[in-house]
């Protein structure tokens, strides 16, 4: 009887010391070759998404340009309609000592010219957007495809009713080719009715 007490202790302190000895391993941390194998997935995972990476940036860039640009048209062509006047959009204009690849500015004395003292609307550079440009390839070689006006700058404007308008007086129209540095391509159109979309 002796022996199988001797025993049934002995197991329970086995089981005690099996336990004691498990949970000692989970609480004592990774072992440096997990942690290498760790660093090595990692390094890998990132070796394949960089490229793909550097791949997406900028075709999206290049997507939210247009779509700003999109959105800029379209707000040039509420702040006509809201204010009675025009509002105008000229391309490469220069304000203060510094030249945006376009500025959306009131007009108010309607000849497509930005002057000092017209209200700015909004002006953007394309290097906000890091990798994206006009496509110099299109559009006589400015990437637009706008009436210039008096000053030799790409200009169109949107009058109180919504219809573009040109330097001369007629329908506005015109196209603004952009391009990224994967020579991917996309363009904003602006049509003689007003209507702008992304082609």
């Amino acid at each position: 009887m002796h022996m199988a007490e001797n025993r049934k202790r002995q197991d329970g302190r086995n089981n005690v010391d099996k336990r004691a000895k498990a949970w000692e391993t989970l609480l004592s941390g990774f072992t440096l070759i997990e942690v290498l194998m760790t660093i090595v997935i990692l390094a890998i995972l990132a070796a394949v998404a960089v490229p793909g990476f550097s791949v997406w940036l900028p075709n999206y860039r290049l997507k939210a340009a247009a779509r700003e640009m999109v959105s800029n048209f379209q707000l040039a062509k509420l702040t006509a309609v809201k204010r009675n006047t025009n509002c105008a959009i000229t391309f490469n204009q220069a304000i203060g000592a510094r030249t945006y690849d376009y500025v959306v500015y009131v007009d108010s004395d309607k000849d497509l010219e930005y002057d000092a003292g017209e209200e700015v609307v909004t002006h953007k550079c394309w290097t906000d957007y890091g990798s994206t440009s006009y496509d110099f390839s299109k559009g006589g070689g400015d990437g637009l495809s706008f009436t210039h006006n008096d000053e030799g700058l790409p200009s169109i404007a949107f009058q109180a009713k919504g219809f573009p308008i040109n330097n001369i007086g007629g329908l506005g129209m015109g196209t603004v080719f952009l391009k990224n540095t994967n020579n991917r391509t996309t363009s904003v159109i602006v049509s003689s009715a007003g209507n702008i979309r992304i082609d």
